[in-house]
């Protein structure tokens, strides 16, 4: 399978879409956690723990830029599509498997004929 099939379409798309559906984000959990003991940490890491989201946020923006240049819109609508099939896992999970497994034929025909 396609390295940026696994990444954009499986690791943005479909688990954003789980967490979303759970109700909670892994970045969030973290953040709370690391918050908590903030201040047993050096002031180094209190800084840092300042600029974490923002950071993380960044991230975010870079990888939708990344999913735009190398599939174009194409390849941003089967991202967004495995991101649903994420959200409806829990409450359907037939039709969600049949959405990521869609993403997934669509993104590997779509990022194999990537964007130039």
């Amino acid at each position: 399978m396609n390295t940026l099939v696994k990444e954009l379409i499986i690791g943005f798309g479909f688990l954003n879409g789980i967490w979303f559906a759970i109700g909670t984000s892994p970045q969030t959990e973290m953040l709370k956690l690391l918050n908590k003991y903030s201040m047993s940490m050096p002031p180094v890491l209190q800084k840092l723990l300042i600029i974490l989201p923002l950071i993380l946020m960044v991230l975010t923006i870079i990888t939708m830029i990344k999913i735009y240049y190398k599939g174009g819109m194409f390849g941003s609508l089967t991202v967004l599509l495995a991101f649903f099939a994420g959200a409806i896992m829990f409450k359907n999970w037939q039709a969600g498997v049949i959405l990521l497994t869609i993403a997934v034929i669509l993104g590997l025909i779509g990022f194999t004929y990537e964007k130039r």
